[in-house]
């Protein structure tokens, strides 16, 4: 296909700009290559570099090791590029033919594709409509190029959308392509001037081959349309392929108050000792061979001292310990199916011992400069969240003296919330992920998050921000998980 002149390449594939109201869309094939042949394109490379090294052996051997790896590694954009050279060719002839009846000048190479189109059009006798016109979808936003609307004999003169393929076998997402094209508002006609598209009912996509012959498939375009549809919002998801730089563990801002987290969980392990035997014997049993104790002098890191809290936080629940009574509580109470509007007994302040440690007024100072300078739709997003949390007595604002707690959830929920586009569906995501519920409010969950759960979901920010973990829609719950990403390290 010729260029479509109100196309253009960005770093994040091709873009059509509307003529009139100016705003880009994504291209039809760029919106399909989200969830492309990414498997099957690994393997079809490695089988071109190794017939390439066969057949010319004698011609890589010769060269240092460098010099063979940068030749043979080339095979496949070396193909790819012949390939779409090809395409254009055989694109701008057939439209010469469906304009004029006659074709320029072709090279010699493609006079096997030319004869194919040419059998073609005598067998099938097109009665070209529009021919190579870009259309725009503005409802869900996108654009493209159709090679040609025609009517057909053998669909009883109705209107069909036609693609025309040079590859090796028509393959299936050729009807959400074809599908795309037919449910456009509108094309641009030569004086780029929008007009409506008409209707179409029928898709079929024509392969012209080398050795003169062609093969024409009617497509689905319902199924295809549906299809599009899908992946049109797969690819609106937020994507942050650049690295962003080093992403360092939350609780490393914990180092200066490192030591009154440790001497406060030794004060509750103490409690324990003294006043509940039983609880006492239960987190003694949950301690790990491989996490050093208190007695033995060793500088336990942010991450250590999170994990006994943890720990303590289990046990303290599980056996009833003032620390932790409004927990258990909550615990044994029913899950509302409503927003609580007011207070209820449940809704008892939290404390967890990184509650008792403040930070310095300059790290405060930088979350809330984060917070400022985020979207507003972020900023709505997050206050909501504050919100809700209050209504359930869970205050995790930044506002008096606020404690280290509080301060590194609210630096993961603007992240998170960040780079969901000020939106909170990654965050729920998330807290399902680490195994919070979200039955109730969501502002309601994210008030008791302790410091191991904060941790995890920061990590999990990270992950997704760098590739490492992805969104990925199940068909079977209706949600979206997250997964790792297969080959990230």
């Amino acid at each position: 296909m010729t260029s479509p002149k109100l196309a253009k390449t960005t770093r994040t594939g091709r873009v059509y700009k509307h003529p009139v109201t100016g705003v880009e869309y994504p291209s039809v094939t760029t919106v399909l290559g989200t969830v492309g042949k990414g498997e099957a394109l690994k393997h079809w490379a490695a089988n071109e570099v190794a017939k390439y090294a066969v057949k010319n052996r004698d011609t890589w051997t010769r060269l240092d090791d460098a010099a063979a790896i940068d030749l043979l590694k080339r095979e496949p954009l070396r193909f790819l590029d012949k390939a779409a050279s090809r395409g254009t060719d055989v694109h701008a002839l057939a439209e010469a033919y469906a304009k004029t009846g006659s074709m320029p000048q072709w090279a010699d190479e493609i006079s096997g594709y030319v004869d194919a189109l040419r059998r073609f059009f005598d067998e099938h006798q097109p009665r070209p409509v529009l021919v190579e016109y870009t259309v725009f979808n503005n409802d869900i936003g996108y654009a493209g190029s159709f090679d040609m609307v025609c009517q057909l004999d053998a669909f009883d003169d109705v209107n069909v959308i036609l693609d025309y393929k040079t590859s090796k076998a028509i393959y299936p997402d050729v009807a959400a392509q074809l599908a795309a094209y037919a449910n456009g508002n509108e094309y641009i006609d030569d004086n780029n001037t929008p007009q409506p598209m008409p209707k179409i009912p029928v898709g079929v996509a024509v392969r012209l081959a080398a050795d003169g012959t062609y093969q024409m498939v009617e497509c689905d375009i319902e199924a295809g349309w549906r299809y599009f549809q899908a992946v049109r919002k797969v690819h609106d998801i937020p994507t942050k392929p650049m690295l962003l730089g080093d992403v360092q563990p939350p609780l490393s801002r914990i180092s200066d108050n490192r030591n009154a987290l440790r001497e406060r969980l030794i004060a509750r392990i103490a409690w324990l000792r003294e006043n509940n035997k039983d609880a006492f014997t239960a987190f003694v049993a949950t301690w790990t061979p491989e996490l050093p104790t208190f007695k033995s002098g060793h500088q336990h890191s942010s991450v250590e001292l999170a994990r006994i809290e943890r720990m303590l936080v289990d046990v303290e629940r599980e056996h009833s310990v003032p620390f932790h009574e409004a927990i258990t509580a909550r615990d044994e109470q029913p899950t509302p199916t409503a927003e609580p509007t007011t207070a209820t007994q449940d809704d008892a302040p939290v404390t967890m011992a990184s509650d008792e440690i403040t930070v310095d007024q300059s790290e405060v100072e930088k979350v809330r400069t984060k917070l400022n300078s985020s979207s507003e739709k972020t900023r709505e997003t997050v206050k909501k969240i504050a919100q809700q949390a209050n209504r359930a007595k869970r205050n995790i604002s930044l506002n008096g003296k606020p404690s280290l707690r509080r301060v590194l959830l609210a630096d993961m929920l603007i992240d998170a919330i960040n780079d969901d586009d000020g939106d909170s569906n990654a965050l729920e995501v998330m807290m399902r992920h680490i195994g919070i519920r979200t039955e109730r409010t969501l502002g309601y969950d994210i008030g008791v998050l302790d410091i191991d759960k904060i941790t995890k979901m920061s990590d999990l920010t990270a992950a997704l921000r760098s590739g490492k973990a992805a969104m990925q829609y199940n068909t079977n719950t209706d949600t979206f998980d997250i997964v790792e990403q297969e080959g990230q390290q």
